[in-house]
C-alpha cells in the first residue's frame, strides 16, 4: 500500500507504530500552532492538545480524519483530509510540524516534494519532528527480493490483514534523510536512535530528527 492507496484503506489499521519523542516541545513557543502531518484517528494530535499548543491534523484518509474528529477528548482539534505533497496551509503558518513515519509509505519521488512542503508552510526558525523507519544490514535478501515489487531497494513489502494492498514500508539509511532534510532547506538539531514497533510485535531499529528552518540554497 503506497501514500494515495492508504486514502482508501479502512483509516484504523496501522501497519507498525513509531515511538513519539516529546522532544520537539522544548522548542515550541506557549500556544504555537502544530500540525500532526499523517494525523491518522489522531494518536499523536491528542499529545500535542494536552501540552497546550493549538492543534491541527490533516491526513490523506478520509475515514481516518473521520474517526479522529468523533473522539470526544480530541475536540478542539483542527482535523482536514489533505495531501502532504500540497496542503492548503498558509505560508509560515506553523510553528512546529510533526510527522510520524509519513515517509516510509511514500514513493521515492514525493519525498522531497513532502519535506519542501513543510518548509513552505512553517515560519522562519520552525522546528520539524521526523520518525522514520531504519535500514537494517541482515535484511539484504529481503530488501533486494521485495525491490522487485517495489521498485526500490530498502523498501518492504508487509502484506496487510484486513483486505488492504500489500504496505510498502522504506527503511532510511541516515545519509538519505540527511540529505533530503539539507536538500529541503533545514537545519538538524537533534538526532537519536530509537526503536520502532512492528505490526508482528517486534522491535526494529528508528530514526528520531529535531530539524530547523532554515533559507533555502538558490
Amino acid at each position: 500500500m503506497t501514500y494515495q492507496e492508504w486514502r482508501k484503506s479502512s483509516g484504523n489499521k496501522v501497519i507498525a507504530s513509531s515511538p513519539f519523542s516529546e522532544k520537539i516541545f522544548d522548542f515550541i513557543p506557549k500556544g504555537g500552532r502544530v500540525l500532526d502531518l499523517g494525523s491518522g484517528d489522531g494518536r499523536i494530535s491528542k499529545v500535542i492538545k494536552k501540552h497546550g499548543f493549538k492543534t491541527y491534523g490533516m491526513d490523506i484518509n478520509p475515514t481516518a480524519v473521520n474517526l479522529a474528529k468523533a473522539q470526544p477528548d480530541l475536540v478542539g482539534i483542527e482535523f482536514s483530509m489533505q495531501d502532504a505533497k500540497a496542503t492548503t496551509y498558509e505560508n509560515e503558518f506553523f510553528d512546529a510540524v510533526i510527522e510520524q513515519a509519513v515517509l516510509a509509505c511514500v514513493e521515492k519521488s514525493d519525498r522531497l516534494t513532502i519535506f519542501t512542503e513543510v518548509h513552505r508552510i512553517l515560519k522562519s526558525g520552525g522546528f520539524f519532528s521526523i520518525a522514520e523507519f531504519g535500514f537494517e544490514e541482515k535484511l539484504h535478501e529481503r530488501y533486494k527480493s521485495d525491490a522487485l515489487l517495489s521498485g526500490e531497494y530498502g523498501t518492504v513489502v508487509v502484506k496487510s490483514d484486513d483486505g488492504m494492498k500489500p504496505f510498502r514500508s522504506h527503511h532510511f539509511r541516515n545519509e538519505e534523510l540527511d540529505t533530503l532534510i539539507k536538500n529541503a532547506g533545514f537545519e538538524i538539531i537533534e538526532f537519536t536512535h530509537s526503536n520502532f514497533i512492528t505490526r508482528g510485535g517486534h522491535t526494529h531499529p528508528g530514526h528520531q530528527y529535531v530539524v530547523r528552518k532554515v533559507q533555502l540554497q538558490r
